[in-house]
């Protein structure tokens, strides 16, 4: 099986990145004499950590609460969690917030309180509408980045993530959510896959919160295999026929801004369709958003590769070329842009969402192996939308045993 290297983290880039977000201190608060103080309202914007989609979990990413603490908070902060502004049942109230199916359309939002030299209230942002699961939220049920491969012997291996949450001294009374993590052991997920001549992931495809597979066979016939949460699967069933007319097929997520996950195919001819999911394992009415796409060898489903909360495609060109096209959100295009050349050496190029987790990190990466294989991570280091790699370095080798990455 493909292996990892650890990568260090350059803790003073960190902190740089962190700092530059800046957070505003808290008012000062006095109580008189006597009299209980009323729930203060104040300029600082708690920032949520986690992406909005099906099976992800926000929680509070910055706290300037340190000396607040109490036994009743023992974090300094209670969270209340809201839903299109109306507080959720107390049942799924509590530091973290897992979203679920019920969700999706709705914006979250949370308030925190403290109880520091008065009570105050913080009100975060709203996040934009909850989408149905991605890619990015992994295939164990956790919302976690995991890998997924398919061997030449049409072997499947899972790669598990774990995030274990704590918070770590940020300053003076401030403390910083962090998520160090690792790879758990890999194991096998399926076998005899080797039948379908293209697999991919649309996220959740019937709707249930769990990510799925789609595959097609020889004769053209497209098969859902929906995920199980666990990194299993449940029974497949035929959701198309006639799918051989495409040689390329990717699952870009939300393409056309409803909510509910996509494909997009190629035909022969180059041009592209949208195949708009419905929700519940079956399709909208199909449309073609493009043409010429015959010059590309490679169209990768990159999800959200600039952060602004759209499904985004890469695509190489027969001369090693890699372009990025934003999508609009609404089943059209932006404009696209280079990203780098030299994109041949590479084997296999894939995104499963971004691999750390932070307030401020939204947009995927992208995850690539050599003819060799060895496999390497591309952080997303653009500015305003403008997609710039950083190739942070190999993070694995032996993962030319895969013939693609799910």
């Amino acid at each position: 099986m493909g292996t990892f290297r650890a990568l260090a983290v350059k803790s003073a880039v960190l902190a740089a990145v962190l700092l530059s977000s800046t957070v505003a201190g808290l008012p000062p608060a006095v109580a008189k004499d006597g009299i209980e103080s009323a729930p203060q309202a104040s300029s600082y914007i708690p920032p949520i950590v986690g992406l909005p989609f099906v099976g992800s979990e926000l929680t509070l990413g910055i706290t300037q609460f340190q000396k607040c603490k109490t036994e009743e908070a023992p974090n300094g902060f209670v969270l209340e969690w809201l839903s299109n502004g109306v507080p959720l049942p107390a049942e799924r109230q509590g530091e973290f917030l897992k979203l679920i199916p019920e969700d999706r359309g709705k914006r979250i939002s949370m308030n925190v309180h403290t109880q520091c030299a008065v009570p105050q209230v913080f009100y975060s942002r709203v996040t934009r509408p909850i989408e149905a699961s991605s890619r990015a939220m992994g295939w164990t049920g956790r919302g976690n980045f995991e890998l997924l491969g398919r061997t030449d012997g049409g072997d499947l291996v899972l790669y598990p993530r774990t995030y274990e949450p704590h918070w770590v001294y940020w300053g003076p009374g401030m403390e910083l959510l962090q998520f160090p993590s690792s790879w758990d052991e890999p194991r096998v997920v399926g076998t005899g896959w080797n039948i379908f001549d293209i697999v991919f992931s649309p996220g959740d495809f019937d709707g249930d919160g769990h990510n799925d597979i789609l595959g097609r066979d020889s004769a053209g016939n497209l098969h859902l295999y929906p995920g199980d949460g666990e990194g299993g699967w449940l029974p497949p069933k035929q959701v198309g026929s006639g799918w051989g007319i495409f040689d390329s097929i990717v699952g870009p997520g939300d393409f056309d801004g409803d909510g509910l996950n996509d494909v997009l195919a190629r035909d022969r001819s180059g041009n592209l369709h949208l195949y708009p999911g419905s929700g519940d394992g079956g399709w909208l009415a199909a449309s073609q958003v493009g043409a010429g796409w015959q010059v590309f060898d490679k169209i990768i489903a990159a999800g959200d590769s600039t952060g602004d909360g759209t499904a985004d495609i890469f695509a190489r060109d027969r001369s090693g070329f890699l372009y990025q096209y934003p999508s609009d959100g609404y089943g059209g295009w932006a404009g696209p842009s280079l990203v780098g050349h030299g994109w041949d050496e590479m084997a296999e190029i894939s995104s499963a969402g971004p691999s750390e987790k932070s307030y401020n990190i939204s947009s995927s990466e992208l995850i690539a192996y050599t003819h060799d294989g060895d496999l390497f991570r591309y952080d997303n280091i653009g500015i305003d939308g403008r997609y710039s790699l950083f190739k942070q370095g190999q993070i694995g080798n032996g993962w030319d045993i895969f013939s693609s990455l799910i």
